[in-house]
């Protein structure tokens, strides 16, 4: 006779073949292999050169399906590159490692990659998983002409490709699909500025106090090893008064007038190199002499009210210096400039991230100093806030790339910055005299608010709204010669000088339209006599190097002491592509528009019809040797006032 199977046993195992039924069919449907889409515009990267990365993925819309009998050719090459520039490729730049970490913004289930090289026995290392702690690693070797298949099989968000200079492959493609969320995105508008906190100038201590006071920030010059020690590490000796300078006395003078210090705190050679010599670049504490510094520093000049002259100043040798009861409330530090260059003295993004983290807060505190001492400008001082580097160019990529180290490597996951800083100029190419040369435009035409510029002032809007972007360096020359690369010539009525003025102040309202929080022009002197230093940005300032103003000093000014109060509102049509109208107001009822001619060839536009809110109005022109322009009173007719609108803007005042 049959023994009969127990009803709780039958329907156990009912559950469980349906169970691994619905597994079954939830694995199938998960869903389709495929390319998935590396986008890279927002992938990141790293390397000792950050040049073409974005070809390995460039042809994932053309290329046909590997996986089939005959896929179609990549005939595109991928250069070799001077990885320590100094001007030959030789062994050492072909072995030199790159690395290029791709986020896929979400978790995909990643089949495989596929590899296309145009040379033989060329290997690529390929991790996934937790970044810089990677649980997936297999190395493959391709074939010349071929696509090579490396298997992965998980669910992974990161992938890190690692491969030798020399041996760079031609294209990547992914294929898999996706199963995770993607992050969430802010919607909330980042909140702008106003000109009282937006408006600045670059200069150094050597400038007079007036000649810095046209702008209401001003950004500071200041090579770290002026003040610090290195070759008497672990004793250095941190001092702010020297023989030829007091820092104490020339912040005192800008916190009287009320322009707000930016220190940026610069290292610029290897004898002013932050890292301890033999140090490893992509580690905090490879930093820990700066992120002394910078500590002591935040210590001085950053105002504490839990602190007293003789709880901080005195450590550091002298009292701080103040000819009122004011302390100097510096609130933002700079770290470093223009760091991102090729060579020995450039930092890739990872090390660019790590001295960044170690200068924030000592790598949240995990880096301290020989005697236990606190690094850090975090740790001196919380309501202290920090500003990454300027960088030359804007380099959305290379900062993205600041961005997921510092969150993927630093023990509280914070990006452990308050601003991302970048610098723009923008110039082209002319015919002149049968040569080639560079000319200054207008910023306008130089787009110097570049889709780049645009695309990384939406992604601080989407991922982190609370940090600032920053504009830190723009401007033009007024030496007239051809070999400066970078004029505001003269042309029309205009002189060289009302050119470079007036550009400027259209840049500053094209800063704050797009979103900038702080834009700052260089520079406030000239280096070099106006009329012979043809030196690329040698002339210009806003002073000659014999200390006469010129035209763009004052209309600078015109702008402090007019729009102070005024936030970046709206663009308006004006029905005339001749003729841009910027908004501005102050929350309180008052607007002011901007109205200008975005061209560079004396364009005009008489007895123009503006529409404006309010029943009276009143016209400020810019003008030499006016600190706030020239006033005067306008006609409101039928809600409009009527104005004569030329390449030099002018602004319009009402209630």
């Amino acid at each position: 006779m049959k023994k009969k199977i127990p009803c709780a046993l039958l329907l156990i195992l009912s559950i469980a073949v349906f169970l691994a039924f619905a597994v079954s069919c939830k694995e199938k449907s998960r869903g389709e292999i495929g390319i998935i889409n590396v986008d890279y515009k927002e992938m990141t990267y790293v390397g000792n050169s950050l040049k073409d990365f974005s070809k390995l993925f460039d042809e994932q819309e053309n290329a046909k399906d590997p996986r089939l009998d005959n896929p179609g050719l990549v005939s595109e090459t991928v250069a070799v590159y001077d990885a320590d520039s100094d001007g030959d490729i030789d062994e050492d730049d072909l072995q030199a490692v790159y690395d290029v970490t791709v986020d896929l913004k979400c978790v995909h289930y990643v089949d495989s990659i596929y590899v296309y090289y145009q040379g033989d026995g060329k290997s690529i290392t390929v991790e996934a998983g937790t970044p810089f702690k990677y649980e997936f690693s297999k190395t493959s070797t391709g074939e010349k002409y071929k696509w090579t298949r490396i298997d992965i099989g998980g669910d992974y968000r990161y992938v890190n490709l690692s491969f030798k200079n020399g041996q760079a492959p031609t294209e990547i493609l992914f294929y898999g699909y996706e199963v995770g969320e993607r992050d969430e995105i802010n919607t909330e508008s980042h909140k702008s500025k106003p000109f009282s906190y937006f408006l600045g100038i670059n200069g150094n201590i050597g400038d007079k106090y007036s000649e810095l006071w046209c702008a209401n920030y001003f950004r500071d010059y200041f090579t770290w090893t002026r003040a610090y020690n290195k070759s008497s590490y672990p004793n250095p000796g941190t001092h702010f008064i020297m023989d030829y300078w007091s820092y104490d006395r020339f912040y005192n003078e800008m916190t009287l007038a009320e322009v707000s210090v930016v220190p940026c705190l610069m290292y610029t050679s290897e004898a002013d190199s932050p890292a301890l010599e033999g140090s490893d670049r992509y580690s905090p504490a490879s930093y820990v002499m700066y992120g002394e510094f910078v500590h002591q520093f935040a210590r001085r000049y950053g105002f504490n009210p839990n602190t007293t002259d003789d709880d901080i100043y005195l450590e550091y040798g002298a009292k701080l210096y103040s000819e009122s009861e004011d302390d100097i409330n510096i609130k933002w530090i700079e770290i470093g400039n223009e760091p991102n260059g090729e060579g020995n003295n450039g930092y890739t993004p990872y090390q660019l991230a790590a001295l960044t983290s170690c200068a924030y807060d000592g790598h949240n505190s995990t880096v301290k100093a020989p005697d236990g001492s606190g690094v850090g400008i975090k740790t001196a001082n919380p309501d202290m806030k920090v500003a990454m580097a300027g960088l030359a160019g804007i380099n959305k990529r290379y900062i993205e790339s600041m961005v997921f180290w510092l969150v993927n490597n630093r023990p509280d996951g914070t990006v452990g910055l308050d601003a991302f800083n970048v610098h723009n100029y923008c110039r082209k190419q002319i015919s002149y005299n049968g040569y080639t040369v560079y000319t200054g435009v207008c910023p306008e035409i130089g787009n110097i608010v570049s889709d780049e510029l645009k695309e990384l002032i939406d992604y601080r809007n989407k991922y982190y709204p609370d940090i600032e972007i920053w504009l830190t360096e723009f401007g033009w020359d007024t030496n007239q010669s051809y070999e400066t690369e970078n004029s505001a010539h003269a042309y029309g009525p205009y002189t060289g000088r009302q050119v470079q003025a007036m550009w400027l102040v259209r840049a500053y309202f094209m800063f704050a339209e797009a979103g900038i929080d702080r834009a700052a022009m260089y520079m406030c002197k000239d280096v070099g006599n106006e009329e012979t230093s043809v030196g690329k940005y040698g002339t210009s300032g806003v002073v000659t190097s014999d200390g006469e103003y010129k035209d763009s000093y004052y209309y600078i000014y015109t702008l402090k002491n007019n729009m102070n109060d005024m936030y970046f509102a709206e663009v308006i049509d004006s029905g005339n592509e001749d003729v841009w109208i910027y908004r501005f107001e102050n929350g309180e009822g008052k607007s002011c528009y901007a109205v200008w001619c975005p061209t560079m060839d004396d364009v005009r536009v008489d007895n123009f019809k503006l529409n404006i809110d309010g029943s009276n109005a009143t016209l400020v022109e810019f003008r030499n040797e006016e600190k706030s322009g020239v006033s005067s009173s306008l006609e409101v007719s039928d809600g409009a006032v009527t104005v004569n609108v030329s390449e030099c803007p002018i602004l319009v005042f009402s209630d």
